[in-house]
C-alpha cells in the first residue's frame, strides 16, 4: 500500500502557492517546449506552432471549466452564473479540456491556413508530446488528492486518513510513465503521419474506461460515467485514425 502525502502550501513572500500548480504549470511549459522543438525537426513555422500552443491551452483551460460545471454542477451554474469565471467554483475536467483544446487547436489551424496534411502532422506531433506534459498535471492531481477511488487494500491504493483506497490522479500518472516509455520506444523508427495520435486516443481511452469503474460512489450515471462515454469515444477515435494511417500506408 502507497503512503498518504499531504500538500501543503509554499510561502513566496506575500503569495501561497500549492504543489499542484506548480506542477500544472511545469507540466504545460514541458509539453510547449516539446511540441515546439519536434514540429522545428519537421519545418513547422515556429510562429504558427507557438500560436497552435496558445490556443491549445486557453480553449483548453476554458472548455475544461465549462464542461465541469455543466456536467458534474448544473446547479451551481444555474444560481451563479458568476461561477463561470472563477475556477476555484466548479474545477475542472480533463476530458472537457482535452474536447475543447483540440477543438480549438483545430479551428486555429485551419484559420492559419494550414493543409489537411499538415494538420495531421500537428496533431501527431502533440499527441507524441502530450503525455510528457499530462504527467505533470496528474503529479499535482495526485499530490491534491483530488481524484478519489473506491475503497481497496491493494497494492495500488493509497492509505488515506479515512482508510485505504484508491487515488486516480496517481494511478494515472503511473500509466502516463508507461506511455512515455512506450512512445520513446516507438519513437525509434520513423512512424507515418497520425500513428502517435491514433495510438494515444486508442490506449487511453480503454485506460480512462477502466479506471473510472474505480472511482468514488457518486458519479453521475448516464448508463455509464461521463468519463466511460468521453473514453470510448476517444478509443473510437483513436481506433478509426490508426485505420486510416495503416490504410494509406498500405496504399503507398
Amino acid at each position: 500500500m502507497l503512503p498518504y502525502v499531504e500538500q501543503h502550501a509554499i510561502a513566496i513572500g506575500p503569495l501561497r502557492v500549492y504543489p499542484f500548480g506548480l506542477l500544472v504549470v511545469a507540466g504545460i511549459a514541458t509539453g510547449m517546449a516539446m511540441l515546439c522543438a519536434r514540429s522545428a525537426k519537421r519545418g513547422f513555422n515556429p510562429d504558427t506552432t507557438l500560436r497552435f500552443c496558445a490556443t491549445l491551452i486557453f480553449c483548453g483551460l476554458a472548455g475544461s471549466h465549462l464542461l465541469r460545471l455543466l456536467i458534474f454542477e448544473p446547479a451551481l451554474l444555474f444560481h451563479n452564473p458568476r461561477a463561470l469565471l472563477s475556477f476555484q467554483q466548479g474545477g475542472i475536467y480533463s476530458f472537457g479540456g482535452l474536447l475543447t483544446g483540440l477543438a480549438g487547436g483545430y479551428l486555429y489551424l485551419r484559420w492559419a491556413g494550414e493543409s489537411a496534411g499538415r494538420i495531421w502532422q500537428h496533431f501527431d506531433n502533440l499527441a507524441f508530446a502530450f503525455p510528457f506534459a499530462w504527467a505533470f498535471g496528474r503529479a499535482g492531481c495526485a499530490i491534491a488528492h483530488d481524484h478519489l477511488g473506491s475503497r481497496s487494500t491493494s497494492l495500488l491504493a493509497v492509505r488515506f486518513p479515512d482508510g485505504p483506497r484508491y487515488d486516480l490522479g496517481l494511478i494515472e500518472l503511473f500509466f502516463m510513465l508507461l506511455v512515455i516509455a512506450l512512445f520513446l520506444w516507438l519513437d525509434r523508427q520513423v512512424r507515418p503521419t497520425g500513428f502517435f495520435l491514433g495510438t494515444f486516443l486508442s490506449i487511453y481511452g480503454l485506460f480512462r474506461i477502466w479506471l473510472d469503474s474505480l472511482h468514488e460512489p457518486g458519479v453521475p450515471h448516464f448508463l455509464l460515467t461521463p468519463d466511460q462515454w468521453f473514453g470510448i469515444a476517444a478509443f473510437l477515435a483513436g481506433a478509426a485514425v490508426l485505420f486510416h494511417v495503416e490504410r494509406h500506408r498500405v496504399r503507398r
